[in-house]
C-alpha cells in the first residue's frame, strides 16, 4: 500500500548574498594571485577548496514530506536516509521563527533541546516530541505544513 504525501517541500541554498560572497571570494584569491602577494599553487588550492564548498552548497537540499505515518526529512548529501518523526511521538506542532543568528547559521544544528533542519529564511515549525526534545524543520510554507500534519493526524485516528 503506497502511502499518501499530504505536503512536500524542497529548499535548496539559493541566497543570493552566499552565492555573491564565494563570487568576492574568488575574485579576491585571483586578485591577490595577480598582485602577486600569493603564489598560483597556494591560489589553485584555495579555489579549488571554495569550488568544493560551492558544490557542498549547490547539491544540499532540505526535503521535508508529511505523509500517512509522521514527518520525514531528508537533508541531502547529509542525510543516507529520510528521518521519521512518527505522529505518536508529537506533543505539540506550531509555526515559529527562526534566528540564524541565535542558532549560529542555517544548516544542522544541535542544542541540548533537539535538532534544527534549515536551509533559508526565518520560518518554520517546531515539532515538539515525547521526549522533550524538539525538531524544527525550516519552511518556506510553515501554515500549509501544521495543516497537512493536522490532516494526516485526522486520518489515523
Amino acid at each position: 500500500m503506497e502511502t499518501e504525501v499530504h505536503f512536500r517541500e524542497n529548499q535548496e541554498f539559493d541566497q543570493p548574498w552566499l552565492w555573491g560572497l564565494l563570487g568576492l571570494r574568488a575574485v579576491g584569491d585571483l586578485l591577490a594571485l595577480a598582485r602577486g602577494k600569493r603564489s598560483a599553487r597556494e591560489t589553485v588550492g584555495r579555489l579549488a577548496t571554495l569550488g568544493a564548498v560551492a558544490l557542498l552548497f549547490r547539491v544540499a537540499t532540505l526535503r521535508t514530506e508529511v505523509r500517512d505515518d509522521g514527518v520525514y526529512v531528508n537533508f541531502a548529501p547529509f542525510h543516507r536516509s529520510d528521518k521519521r518523526v512518527p505522529f505518536a511521538d508529537l506533543t505539540d506542532v506550531q509555526a515559529t521563527g527562526y534566528s540564524p543568528l541565535r542558532y549560529g547559521g542555517w544548516g544542522i544544528r544541535w542544542s541540548p533541546s533537539g535538532i534544527a533542519y534549515t536551509v533559508s529564511g526565518r520560518s518554520g515549525v517546531r515539532f515538539e516530541r515525547t521526549g522533550g526534545k524538539s525538531v524544527f524543520v525550516g519552511s518556506d510554507r510553515p501554515d500549509e505544513l501544521v495543516g497537512a500534519v493536522q490532516e494526516a493526524t485526522e486520518k489515523t485516528v
